[in-house]
């Protein structure tokens, strides 16, 4: 093993020896040239404008304008003939710098003209960018040189037209070139088409916005980002446009995973209210929830409007039921979209009825809110009997009359001035064991106040001092005011339980009173003393009776008279 080691290592020496003797020769020699000093001087002066361009396109890179210029000059000394490159890059140099340098560009143009180099569109698209900081009223002198110069505007060039006038605000012009950009199968970049788009949203056009977005996503592969789709959203809800709402909200929503912030999410629930969209509203109050907003009553008032002007009264129905349930107590105001519907046609009332019947076989919970909104749509359209009629209905549903009831009842006592009905309901819910308030007894009141006799006014006005109530100012005035348009001695009475319940008399009031008083007893009648005219008359005395006496009671007949 060891002589067969000794022998390989042998055979290596002798193959190093032999590769490393001078005879030794490549197989493949490395490539070899003769230098001609001549050619080599030729090509250096072919390449010498090529030199320029790059270092006026590095000075440009920089914003080194002035170092731009200056190498051009080096150009003109040392007899350097520039090309379109170097004209383009000395606007490109001038765009670039700070505020762009507007009045140069065009002396580079005319230049460049004077030599006989004849600008492209890049040029003139350097020219339009050194601009921006200018009037845009140069612009279409700038176009029309573009077209006297027979040089076609590209996509770059009306992706500056159409940024520059959206950052004017000029929407007008904008969709102009927009609309030339389509004609010419030219597609303007992302953020040209997103600034007009938004600035159609600002100034009040969502649906001019909402089809600029979607007519750009259809033509080309490209999207526009969700700023745009929030911006349009906004605008939409702002003013109600509900196709532009549900298009913004289920990109937004479903494609983008975005959740708007609450205030977005209230103005789209008003579009999803005025329109009827109970669907949408309910993905908004989802969205909601995710955000860790709690729902409020001005959250779901919309959902029940959307329900109302969907003709879906149960689901409004059942809206009001769980608003109680999660701590909300639904309100006459929220409730209100039921009574204007009845008021834009009575006949619903008769089929939301229906609807409560319904959902009591089904043993559907029902609010009681229900019966008042019915109750205050019914007093709102129909005669007072009906509205009665109706009140008294609600011991049929398992429910009593409360305040709030009684309240919307009784106002429309006070209206008709029907005390007769009013002490009727009133009656029933002291029944029922509600709780007599101010409010309730200071109604009653008002509601006696109404009629030609109103004795059961004072003894409403004692039943509610003896309840422990002290009546206000504004009741004492109403009764006060009565007796002295009627000339009823009790105002000093009232004045006087006025006073000592603390309440302030004005001077103005007492000036009021007066004056009241002096149109009372002047409204008196006069009893006018008999008169002694010989005309017929009640309490005066005829002719015939004035001839009696005259002649002795020797009364001529009508045939003494003939003869």
């Amino acid at each position: 093993m060891l002589r067969r080691v000794l022998r390989d290592e042998k055979r290596i020496l002798v193959c190093a020896r032999r590769h490393a003797s001078a005879d030794s020769a490549l197989r493949a020699p490395p490539w070899s040239f003769k230098a001609i000093p001549s050619e080599f001087q030729k090509t250096q002066l072919r390449t010498t404008a090529a030199r320029f361009n790059l270092d006026l396109a590095a000075k440009a890179d920089i914003g080194q304008f002035s170092a731009c210029f200056a190498l051009a000059t080096d150009m003109k000394l040392q007899g350097v003939s520039p090309t379109i490159s170097t004209y383009n890059t000395l606007l490109r140099a001038l765009a670039l710098a700070h505020g762009g340098y507007a009045a140069p560009t065009l002396a580079v143009l005319e230049d460049m003209l004077s030599i006989g180099i004849s600008p492209n569109v890049t040029s003139f698209n350097h020219i339009i960018r050194a601009h921006r900081t200018e009037s845009s009223a140069f612009l279409p002198t700038i176009l029309k040189r573009m077209e006297e110069l027979g040089v076609a505007p590209n996509a770059t060039t009306y992706t500056l037209l159409l940024t520059r006038f959206a950052e004017d605000g000029n929407l007008e012009v904008a969709l102009h070139y927009l609309h030339a950009m389509r004609a010419q199968k030219l597609h303007p970049e992302v953020a040209a088409v997103q600034a007009v788009i938004i600035l159609a949203a600002n100034q009040g056009h969502p649906k001019l916005a909402v089809d600029l977005a979607v007519a750009f996503e259809s033509e080309t592969i490209r999207k526009v980002e969700d700023s745009v789709w929030l911006a349009c959203l906004h605008s939409s809800a702002a003013v109600l446009y509900a196709d532009g709402v549900l298009k913004c909200w289920h990109t937004l929503v479903a494609d983008f995973a975005i959740s708007p912030d609450e205030g977005l999410c209230l103005l789209v629930l008003h579009t999803a209210a005025r329109n009827g969209l109970p669907d949408l509203g309910a993905d908004v109050l989802r969205v909601l929830q995710q955000l860790d907003i709690p729902w409020a009553e001005h959250h779901m008032a919309p959902l029940f409007e959307a329900f109302c002007r969907a003709d879906n009264f149960e689901g409004a129905f059942s809206t009001l039921h769980i608003m109680r349930g999660s701590g909300m107590n639904p309100t006459m105001e929220t409730a209100l979209p039921v009574v204007h519907a009845v008021e834009r046609n009575p006949d619903v009332l008769v089929n939301l009825w229906a609807v409560l019947t319904e959902m009591k076989q089904a043993e559907k919970p029902i609010d009681i809110c229900v019966f008042n909104t019915l109750l205050l749509a019914s007093v709102s359209t129909q005669p007072l009997s009906r509205a009665l009629a109706d009140y008294n209905t609600l011991n049929s549903y398992g429910f009593s009359p409360n305040p709030e009831t009684f309240h919307i009842f009784i106002d429309a006592c006070i209206a008709a001035g029907n005390a007769a009905f009013g002490d009727l309901a009133f009656r029933q819910l002291k029944e029922s064991g509600a709780s007599l308030d101010h409010d309730i007894y200071g109604k009653m009141i008002t509601l006696h106040l109404t009629q030609k006799i109103y004795d059961e006014a004072f003894l409403y006005l004692v039943d509610m001092q003896g309840a422990g109530h002290v009546p206000s100012r504004h009741l004492y005035e109403a009764l006060i005011v009565k007796c002295a348009t009627t000339g009823d001695e009790r105002k000093t009475v009232a004045l006087d339980e006025m006073r000592d319940a603390g309440h302030t008399i004005h001077p103005e009031f007492l000036e009021h009173l007066t004056q009241l008083a002096e149109l009372a007893k002047a409204a008196e009648p006069v009893v006018e003393a008999p008169s002694t005219s010989p005309a017929f008359g009640r309490g005066g005395i005829d002719g015939l009776a004035q001839r009696f006496i005259e002649t002795g009671g020797l009364v001529e007949t009508e045939d003494k008279r003939e003869n």
